[in-house]
């Protein structure tokens, strides 16, 4: 969704071409004629009905007028909401509802999803007096834009990227208002003083010149008590981009953020604000009738509108990257500009999280691949826009960058102490040895900074354990598989791919959700290493504790550290063990994911006990042959 501000002019909402989507906005349109007139009267800042009629600890008044039209205003938010279910049930918009709206015959010739031609359509209807949109007590609404790009097969359509990128052209003809909000299609306001603390920054008469966006942090609301999948990503922002924030501004994530229309547009900071740039002008026409307004927007709603353009390369959101946002979040602080982190007291947005783990790891894989891509690219932190950006700034984009490496020193953290361990070899000093102490002292300090640190940013040590057992998941599926993408892409082999993560489940799940129990329910491939990570440093565990038993103090004292190490990672892969041998509901892990990790942990285990005698038997021979060389004739 791409939200041009000025007083809300306009709202965009970017769709796939369903007739069914298209029917649930515009039912939508016509409840919010009720809704928003409800929220201005009784000061509602919670501005999404589900949310807000959920909450009854959020009521602003208890009076008796108030119950009868919040009593009334529900119902017809349920009536709505069962409309919509029902009709996108059947599969179809029912004929006698195609009165109600020109837009629908739009769908008459049987298009599809994925081959279409270009729809924009207004929602709302207009008041017959003023010819403008109102609510029930009369008063302007902002337009609702139903948006639908052309589609075919034969032309790349560039996802999100390029879906808005459409958005911005439409709204240039619709309404060219000088700010646009950008939102995902599942976040939604939670705070309606959100945008007036944006606009107190854009308009500073200090850093009025400089400001190019300023993003939001996002917030869920589907998060368990204790964040079982730390998708709260509170480290993220409220510890990193708070640091970003010092060295000249935060990136920019795609969604919760407000831009500068002419920043979008390609403007270089020196060019008045107020003006729009070179690039966009082409797109600025004057005061057109409807009908025209709505034939051009759907010409630049076209597929082949971008060829032989600048779009994609220098104006709008640049493609060619799985983490469109960033890339075009970087290019913009490269251009001069300056971005700025809001956090109000309220949170500004709220979306949904991922309820399970495989979609959890998907959305990292994208993530992490994403940032990759830019690190190899032309646009790396380290090489692109000395001039313009801080080199504290450019640190930071390239910690960002490198997820996807740091699977390499996880990997080694769970891999190498344990195999060493079923080798019996000790990796770590002695108990009895003085650099026993500083590897104690490095790992206790590390472990309690980061503690701390996730506690003073508002977390507790049970989230930060989440959080902790989520970094060794991910750093051991979601980040190695997608820097073998880029590494692919780079070869030529294949392309990083565009997966829409899914965030709805069952009753069943969602019950084990709230109980804080690891869904995986799925046959992935993205659990197969974590599970063998886990599987290994058990056996390793068991190994040590046997030889220990059996040789008493002195294999303890050389082994101590490891058996530590490898008991640390047991605790913190517990939920996958629990999932492969314990569980027996829907969600437990799937037989055949649990029989290849252990068929996989075996052949490693096995190796590496055998490699001892092996390399042992190597030796000997090698020096048998050396002393026969230097027998004297």
């Amino acid at each position: 969704m791409i939200i041009p501000y000025r007083n809300f002019p306009a709202l965009y909402r970017m769709m796939g071409g369903s007739i069914l989507t298209f029917y649930a906005l515009f039912e939508a349109s016509r409840f919010a004629k009720f809704w928003v007139p409800f929220c201005h009267k009784y000061s509602i800042k919670q501005r999404c009905p589900d949310a807000y009629f959920n909450d009854r600890d959020d009521y602003p008044h208890k009076n008796l007028s108030f119950a009868v039209e919040w009593e009334n205003l529900k119902n017809m938010y349920e009536d709505m909401k069962y409309s919509i279910n029902s009709t996108v049930e059947r599969g179809t918009v029912p004929q006698d509802k195609w009165k109600d709206h020109q837009g629908f015959k739009e769908w008459s010739s049987g298009i599809s999803s994925r081959d279409h031609h270009s729809i924009v359509e207004v929602t709302h209807t207009k008041n017959d007096v003023s010819g403008k949109d109102s609510d029930v007590e009369g008063h302007d609404l902002p337009s609702l834009v139903y948006v639908a790009r052309e589609k075919r097969p034969q032309h790349p359509h560039n996802f999100k990227a390029g879906a808005l990128n459409v958005l911005i052209r439409v709204s240039a003809v619709v309404s060219n208002a000088p700010f646009i909000l950008t939102l995902d299609c599942d976040m939604y306001a939670n705070n309606c003083e959100a945008l007036r603390e944006a606009m107190c920054f854009f308009m500073d008469p200090q850093t009025d010149h400089q400001l190019g966006f300023v993003q939001f942090p996002q917030r869920f609301h589907s998060i368990t008590k204790n964040d079982l999948y730390a998708n709260r990503l509170k480290r993220n922002f409220d510890v990193q981009f708070e640091g970003f924030d010092g060295t000249g501004g935060p990136p920019y994530v795609g969604t919760g953020c407000v831009h500068r229309r002419d920043v979008l547009c390609g403007s270089e900071p020196q060019q008045s604000s107020l003006k729009p740039s070179m690039l966009s002008v082409n797109l600025i026409r004057e005061k057109s009738s409807p009908s025209e307004m709505l034939n051009e927007a759907r010409i630049l709603a076209q597929c082949t509108y971008e060829k032989n353009s600048f779009w994609g390369k220098k104006v709008g959101m640049i493609y060619g990257c799985a983490v469109e946002d960033v890339l075009t979040g970087f290019t913009i602080l490269c251009r001069g500009w300056k971005s700025v982190y809001c956090v109000p007291k309220r949170n500004a947005f709220q979306g949904h999280a991922p309820v399970n783990l495989n979609d959890t790891l998907i959305q990292h894989k994208r993530w992490s691949a994403g940032l990759f891509e830019i690190f190899v690219s032309k646009f790396c932190p380290f090489l692109y826009g000395i001039h313009r950006v801080s080199i504290a700034q450019r640190m930071c984009y390239g910690f960002c960058c490198l997820w996807a490496p740091s699977c390499l020193h996880i990997l080694c953290y769970g891999l190498v102490p344990a195999l060493c361990t079923l080798n019996g070899r000790s990796l770590f000093p002695q108990i009895s040895s003085p650099w026993f102490l500083l590897f104690v002292y490095l790992s206790v300090s590390a472990y309690a900074h980061s503690v701390i640190e996730f506690i003073g940013a508002g977390g507790s040590v049970k989230s930060w354990w989440n959080e902790h057992r989520m970094w060794m998941i991910k750093g051991t599926s979601s980040y190695p598989f997608g820097m073998i993408q880029v590494l692919c892409k780079l070869m030529g082999i294949s392309e990083v791919g565009f997966e829409v993560t899914s965030k709805v489940s069952d009753s069943e799940a969602a019950k084990r959700y709230e109980a804080e129990i690891y869904e995986f329910g799925v046959a992935s491939t993205m659990f197969i290493p974590p599970a063998t990570l886990v599987v290994i440093n058990l056996i390793a565990l068991l190994n040590g504790i046997a030889q220990v038993l059996k040789k008493g103090y002195p294999a303890l004292e050389g082994m101590f550290l490891q058996l530590m190490l490898s008991g640390f990672i047991v605790m913190n892969g517990y939920g996958i063990l629990e999932g492969m041998f314990l569980r027996r509901d829907n969600g437990r892990m799937p037989m055949s994911v649990t029989v290849s990790s252990l068929l996989v942990a075996v052949v490693v285990c096995s190796a590496a006990a055998n490699i001892s005698p092996l390399v042992n038997e190597v030796a000997a021979t090698n020096l048998l042959v050396l002393s026969k060389s230097n027998k004297p004739v």
